[in-house]
């Protein structure tokens, strides 16, 4: 890596390529040569580039007041829809994880990398089925030296996945010592949510050309559920407790199964009625309150990197990475029993004469949450030599190996055994022998009509049972490349090349307990064990031809071959830099991209839950939704265009680029709405209870949609020296100018603006940006962030859907040795949302969007660093 310093302050946030210019070098030193993202071809200047990078280092993670990855992929403009958040009902098994999702177009098409080589995807995927890099679990924040991030499609380069973009974090080399970080960060809102980390890195040289680093990092972060703040709306559910009945004998035209009616007592013990369609009333629980908008979390992450310089010409390097993260979120009492049990006419509590149907959960109103559990672990190794012929041929190889694994453990009804309580036989000890009475014995019933029964609460750990999962991804890659700087000589000057091989090997397997392959949940309903793998080979090559002094070409071609899972496809990349003017960089770049199917899309199954209309009757309910892969899957593919440009003059930069990327063939799932619509009577699509309600409704992946979307993204920054220190000002954003969503049928809606709840699109507000103020004075330096993100609508409700402004404040000072010789102190306050913005209500459960809303209100924090 580079070892030259700008002599201007860079610590922040850029959308464009950050502007190291060759006279801001210290002194005569000589610019080393440099690996930048998006190119095997190595650089001198990281702003030489005619691909669009942001490039982010460590010191912008603290001026933004960033805790973890997480809080740094937010306050991206050129970021959409990422599923950060732990939204109980669209974000389940990811809890705890985070991912990034650049332009809007799915977690999925954004590639990660660590010091420029894959990573593995978590071993659980969205409720879409899309498969990501946790980027939680990739290393300590102080380890971090920089994140760079490639705007455009890299496919030509980094193969599949990279079809939005990549995001590269690259680990420090350049410490000499042992840095102690301690951060608290307290929620000043509704609530007590608070969060505790220490981080700790050691590094240092080893000999005259090798290097150590080592780095831990512990978080401990309590929940935050929504009944703490005061901005949540009600969330009903029609399944609740008290419940409602389907009663045969109330059977109608529009009610061929039987009238629903509220439990009588339903207002009395703490539900609310509501009146349905075609005669039907439902006694309705609110479940908004048990939503965790923030898990419980204690994360432990382990890094160590080294390098060794075998002679003078070879490096070898080593790394090795673990992390453990156990997660622990509140969700209702219960969840709803969606298979419709029956409730005997000779259960002593039923109040009408005939055999029953109970739509409800056995625990509701007034009864504590309940408690899931999940845990996700990586561990990841990887090692590599790096070489040299002479002073222009280069050479790398090497090898990683790296396994995510999940433990999963939500908590719901055992659909048999609430039958059998409500039948009268419940209970650990109740034997369903011949001759055993209902009710009699250790033999209880459940009943329904009481919620505040007492044989009800014996019966919990009967009726609610443990959904058991151990899931796990594992990636191997073997990479080799060989770059030639000076391979022929041109008027211009020298042309290079890059030419390279890659072997993948992806594997997932799923293992769930009896209960779970059995299908016996009630809500959760089960899923079924799970293995697959393929193997992935690749060829690239890459070109860089300066057809004039001022006029770079650059070309890219990469083939890679899935086999019988996922076919072939060759992809090309072309790009043109122009030097204006000492001043003025012009860029330029188009590519073909592909994102392959995953092994979960085309072997997997997943079964989770969706809000499902009966085009019967029109009642809405909740309902399990299981997608199964399709192995005839074919990779989708986009084009991307990216045209941009980079002006610096005296202590004023701007970076400005125009974008735009078409897809066809989306990776996406059946959607289970339209699949009920078009199947409501086919028992193969829609599974129905005995009394007619929608159980379980069979979708799959499939390739169906198209998305076209364009924008700019836009960064100017102003340094102004004063007698009272340095001001930078500085104003960054993305505008999009299109989203064109194009559905199975060819029919185009427009997206732009929209929330895009069911399509194929991710929340697309149309401007996300910032302003922000930096002050530096000595040992002082202040921030003040002001961020932005435009309004939008609610596509289903067709409501507006306010923006979301908020303001963030820090201070820090550098006290240096003052408190000990040899010990370098910086202490830092900050608040995050000063003025306490809630997020914007949106009409679903939860009352915000959590693709795009920040549910954690106003943080304070204070942070301790200490260098030694």
């Amino acid at each position: 890596m580079s070892h030259y310093k700008p002599t201007r302050l860079m610590g922040w946030l850029f959308t464009g390529s950050l502007l190291y210019l060759p006279t801001q070098c210290v002194g005569a030193q000589e610019i080393e040569k440099i690996s930048v993202t998006g190119t095997r071809l190595k650089r001198s200047i990281q702003s030489d580039s005619p691909i669009p990078i942001a490039s982010i280092d460590a010191k912008v993670l603290s001026t933004i007041g960033a805790n973890d990855v997480r809080d740094l992929i937010e306050t991206l403009p050129f970021n959409a829809g990422a599923q950060n958040n732990s939204d109980n009902l669209t974000q389940n098994f990811t809890v705890g994880t985070s991912n990034i999702n650049l332009r809007g177009l799915g977690v999925s098409s954004t590639l990660v990398l660590l010091n420029g080589r894959r990573q593995v995807v978590s071993a659980v995927v969205t409720d879409q089925g899309a498969s990501f890099v946790d980027t939680a679990s990739l290393i300590p924040t102080l380890a971090i030296q920089r994140v760079e991030i490639l705007k455009d499609g890299a496919s030509a380069i980094y193969g599949s996945d990279a079809v939005a973009g990549v995001v590269n974090f690259i680990s420090r080399d350049d410490l000499n010592g042992s840095e102690v970080q301690y951060e608290y960060r307290k929620r000043m809102s509704d609530g007590s949510q608070d969060e505790t980390k220490v981080d700790f890195v050691f590094g240092s040289d080893t000999g005259s050309s090798g290097h150590v680093l080592v780095a831990a990092s512990y978080l401990e972060r309590s929940s935050l559920v929504l009944s703490e703040v005061d901005w949540v709306q009600p969330a009903f559910s029609s399944f609740g407790n008290p419940g409602s009945f389907v009663v045969p004998s109330l059977a109608n035209d529009d009610n061929p199964d039987g009238l629903t009616v509220a439990d009588p007592n339903c207002v009395q013990n703490g539900g609310s009625v509501s009146e349905g369609s075609n005669g039907n009333s439902f006694c309705l629980f609110d479940f908004a309150p048990q939503i965790t908008a923030v898990p419980n979390e204690d994360r432990l992450q382990l890094y160590m990197r080294t390098k060794w310089g075998w002679n003078d010409d070879t490096e070898l390097w080593f790394e090795a990475g673990f992390a453990d993260n156990d997660v622990s979120r509140e969700v209702s009492p219960s969840f709803p029993v969606l298979n419709a049990p029956s409730v005997l006419s000779s259960h002593p509590n039923n109040i009408y004469d005939e055999d029953i149907f109970f739509r409800g959960r056995p625990f509701g109103v007034g009864k504590p949450t309940e408690i899931n559990f999940y845990s996700h672990q990586t561990t990841r190794v990887a090692f590599g030599i790096d070489g040299a012929i002479g002073t222009d041929k280069f050479w790398q190889v090497s090898y990683v190996n790296a396994k995510n694994e999940a433990f999963l453990n939500p908590k719901d009804v055992i659909a048999d055994n609430f039958q059998f309580a409500l039948f009268g036989f419940g209970g650990i000890n109740c034997r369903q022998d011949l001759g055993v009475v209902a009710g009699a014995g250790e033999c209880l019933y459940f009943n329904p009509f009481d919620p505040q029964a007492s044989a009800n609460e014996q019966l919990r750990s009967y009726i609610i049972g443990d959904y058991i999962g151990n899931v796990e991804s594992e990636t191997q890659v073997v990479e080799g490349v060989i770059a030639f700087d000076e391979l022929i000589e041109m008027e211009a000057g020298f042309a290079a090349m890059a030419f390279g091989m890659q072997y993948r090997k992806e594997s997932i397997r799923s293992v769930y307990d009896a209960l779970t392959q059995q299908d016996r949940f009630a809500f959760l309903i089960g899923n079924q064990n799970v293995e697959g793998d393929r193997d992935v080979k690749a060829v690239f090559t890459e070109l860089r031809l300066p057809i004039f002094e001022q006029l770079e070409l650059g070309l890219a071609l990469r083939y890679e071959d899935y086999g019988d899972l996922g076919g072939d496809t060759t992809d090309p990349k072309v790009s043109l830099l122009w030097h204006a003017s000492s001043n003025l960089s012009v860029r330029g770049s188009y590519s073909t991209s592909f994102r392959a199917p995953s092994v979960h899309q085309l072997k997997g199954v997943q079964t989770n839950f969706a809000n499902i209309t009966d085009p019967r009757d029109g009642s809405t309910t909740f309902g399990g939704n299981r997608t199964v892969g399709d192995p005839d899957l074919v990779p989708e593919t986009s084009t991307a265009l990216n045209i941009g440009g980079t002006f610096s003059a005296n202590q004023f930069d701007m970076d400005i680029d125009y974008w735009r990327f078409s897809f066809e063939e989306v990776l996406t799932r059946e959607s289970h709405q339209a699949v009920v619509n078009a199947f409501a009577d086919d028992p193969e699509r829609v599974i129905r209870t005995s009394a007619g309600t929608i159980s379980i409704v069979n979708t799959r992946f499939i390739n169906a949609e198209a998305i076209d979307t364009s924008g700019i993204d836009f960064n100017i920054i102003y340094q102004w020296d004063t007698r009272f220190g340095r001001l930078t000002p500085q104003f960054s954003g993305s505008y999009i100018l299109e989203y064109d969503l194009t559905d199975n049928t060819g029919v185009v809606n427009d997206g732009l603006g929209r929330l895009n709840r069911n399509t194929v699109g991710n929340p697309t507000p149309k401007l996300k940006g910032s302003f922000g103020i930096n002050w530096q004075f000595e040992a002082h330096s202040a921030n003040v962030f002001f961020r932005h993100v435009a309004s939008y609508e609610n596509d289903v409700t067709l409501e507006k859907i306010s923006s979301f402004n908020t303001l963030d404040l820090q201070y820090e000072i550098d006290l240096g040795e003052a408190i000990k010789v040899g010990v370098n102190t910086n202490i830092t306050v900050g608040v995050v949302n000063v003025t306490d913005k809630a997020p914007p209500f949106v009409d679903i459960a939860g009352s915000y969007d959590p693709r795009t809303g920040d549910p954690r209100g106003r943080r304070a924090y204070i942070k301790l660093k200490v260098e030694f």
